[in-house]
């Protein structure tokens, strides 16, 4: 017993040390994989199916808030919050504009699946967008590391392709729906120019953010997406 002990505590010692987490750290980015995953199995669940719809603002908001609190914690940059209030709040009101005239991203509408509402927009959707963009913009560093204006760019494209994937299992869900039968190119142009504005203060101001939490949400996250593609619809 003492000897699988010691080897479950140095095996937790070596992965904070490798991904440069805290064990706290560490226990969260478990509860993110455990969350996801779980969540398929729930999806999948026609049992738990209604309850687990009824719930997706709670789990968001559980998820996305310690984050947010972990990546201040890491870094204490108070511009951090600035950007994260601004974009947070003009990534809202752009859904709102956008639902309202459908000239943004095309004609489309939440449904009730997300329910905590106002003015027709979820309240933690744009929270879970400020987000990704701040995994994606992290992603993008690592291949544009010397100019902010590509690592903006590529940021926009990475949005673009996470937004592809998203998509169909979102309408399968009634997150959203689109009148057209096929979803408008404008869609993921119109996200791939906002990730663009939104993520190059973040490099052009130098804003400390990084932090393997994003990657791993980010991540489990897409995972969650592609096999509720493959395995619900």
């Amino acid at each position: 017993m003492l000897t699988e002990q010691h080897f479950f505590k140095e095996y937790v010692n070596r992965l904070t040390e490798r991904w440069s987490m805290s064990k706290l750290e560490l226990l969260f980015a478990c509860f993110l994989v455990f969350s996801f995953l779980t969540g398929v199995q729930a999806h999948l669940m026609p049992s738990v199916y209604p309850l687990t719809k009824s719930i997706t603002d709670g789990l968001l908001l559980v998820v996305c808030g310690p984050l947010l609190w972990f990546i201040y914690q890491r870094h204490q940059d108070t511009r951090f919050w600035w950007w994260w209030g601004i974009t947070y709040l003009s990534t809202f009101f752009i859904e709102v504009l956008g639902v309202a005239t459908g000239g943004i991203f095309g004609e489309y509408s939440y449904g009730p699946t997300m329910w905590v509402q106002w003015l027709n927009v979820p309240l933690v959707i744009a929270l879970n967008w400020t987000l990704l963009i701040l995994a994606m913009h992290q992603v993008a560093a690592y291949i544009a590391p010397k100019s902010s204006l590509l690592t903006a760019l590529f940021t926009g494209v990475l949005i673009m392709g996470y937004d592809y994937f998203i998509e169909p299992v979102a309408i399968a869900l009634d997150y959203w729906t689109w009148e057209a039968v096929d979803i408008p190119l404008q869609n993921y142009l119109a996200w791939g120019v906002i990730a663009f504005l939104f993520s190059w203060p973040l490099s052009y101001l130098k804003i400390t953010y990084r932090h393997p939490l994003l990657i791993i949400y980010g991540v489990a996250q897409l995972v969650f997406f592609l096999l509720l593609q493959a395995l619900f619809i």
